[in-house]
């Protein structure tokens, strides 16, 4: 089958990134550990596994960050080379275990996330037994190799192949009136789902967006969904950003630029605004809660300093190695600080659902419709060109980018 292949060695990772310098497109060139190949399909690696035909795989920002060799050290421990690129996906089951019980031809989206029941423990860590299993304390264990994720194990393949395998507990199955354009969402929408219901206060009245990308934007449509009462304010970089966030259900859009931002914020929350010796405003109200989803030093920053005394800030941002963050709002103003990864399984109304079946029934139900935030959809074989657009999205007004490998 044909995929994206990632497999980074020493040699590669220093030619890509001495020429990246100068020259980007060297991180997808022949020099870079990122390559389309021809490689046998994965096995089932059990019984109770399945085999999915992908339909359309997504460009993530996790994605751009593998392709940019700017993934923490930190994370290395938890993947495995070579690995197939993409974990949001959607496609069709064309082979099952004999102890699957799946049909083929189920249409089905595939939760990503290798915790204990994907690596074959019958008696699941900590974390998976209360229904975090995106805290699992295995990733690296179990009949799999290493791997967070589909998209960083050798072993399963991923949503920038043809073919990747699942098991059977991975399978969020698709509804026959949602097409495969809606399915694909289900991932990032099921991102914001989980943050929103861990870490944004039910009463929260004012709820601050930080960054206006695919997952900003989902998270400005779960919000309203799930906190109908907030009002939501986002910071959309690029026009075209914020012209969706409007249509997601903002309540208020601002263009962060220079200090300007500060001042609209302080506006909207009733908030004074004093200046220090040097730096940005420092706010004496603020938002009850950001969404922080840009991930570097700057929008980590504003967020700390645009949250209120006792609020809280959820970082879905990719914050790896941020740079410049003043970190003394969060002791001075006791700001909870929440790291939101993936999905897991939540209580809502009495009851455990997983995120994904959550993300979900909104699409299935018509609560959130992210179609918009489709902007481009490329052949896998020019992986490449999607990488570009994925890049530049001020000129290309690009937002999710789409790649169809089957």
């Amino acid at each position: 089958m044909k995929a994206v292949v990632s497999n980074i060695t020493i040699p590669r990772y220093l030619a890509a990134r001495s020429l990246g310098r100068f020259w980007r497109p060297a991180f997808w060139s022949r020099l870079s550990p990122i390559r389309l190949a021809e490689i046998p399909e994965p096995r089932l690696p059990g019984a109770d596994w399945v085999k999915v035909r992908v339909h359309l795989g997504g460009v993530c920002g996790s994605d751009l960050h593998v392709v940019l060799l700017e993934t923490s050290p930190y994370a290395t421990v938890y993947a495995s080379m070579p690995f197939v690129m993409g974990h949001e996906n959607v496609g069709t089951v064309v082979g099952v275990g004999p102890a699957a019980d799946v049909a083929v031809g189920s249409r089905v989206v595939v939760e990503p996330v290798l915790a204990c029941a994907a690596r074959g423990f019958a008696d699941p860590c900590a974390a998976c037994a209360r229904g975090d299993h995106n805290l699992c304390s295995r990733f690296a264990e179990g009949y799999l190799s290493p791997g967070l994720a589909q998209g960083a194990c050798r072993d399963t393949g991923g949503a920038w192949g043809e073919v990747m395998v699942a098991h059977q507990s991975q399978l969020v199955f698709v509804p026959a009136h949602v097409s495969d354009e809606q399915a694909i969402l289900v991932e990032p929408l099921a991102v914001a789902v989980h943050s929103i219901l861990r870490f944004v206060p039910p009463d929260a009245a004012t709820v601050l967006v930080a960054g206006a990308g695919a997952i900003g934007l989902a998270a400005v449509a779960a919000l309203r969904a799930l906190r109908p009462g907030a009002r939501t304010v986002v910071l959309a970089r690029y026009p075209h950003q914020a012209d969706l966030a409007r249509r997601m259900g903002a309540s208020a859009v601002i263009t962060p630029a220079g200090h300007a931002h500060y001042r609209e914020i302080a506006s909207l929350t009733g908030s004074g605004l004093l200046n220090p010796m040097l730096g940005p405003p420092v706010l004496t109200g603020g938002v009850d809660a950001t969404l922080e989803c840009v991930g570097t030093g700057r929008s980590i920053a504003d967020a700390l300093r645009l949250t209120r005394a006792g609020g809280t800030v959820v970082l879905l941002g990719l914050a790896a190695l941020p740079r410049g963050v003043d970190w003394t709002p969060i002791w001075l103003r006791e700001i909870a600080v929440h790291g939101g990864f993936a999905y897991a399984r939540e209580q809502v109304d009495g009851r455990t659902v997983r995120s994904m079946d959550l993300a979900m029934n909104l699409l299935a139900t018509g609560g959130v419709d992210l179609r918009p935030l489709i902007t481009h959809r490329f052949p896998l074989a020019e992986f490449h060109r999607a990488i570009e657009v994925a890049l530049d999205k001020r000129r290309h007004r690009a937002v999710k980018i789409l790649l169809a490998p089957s």
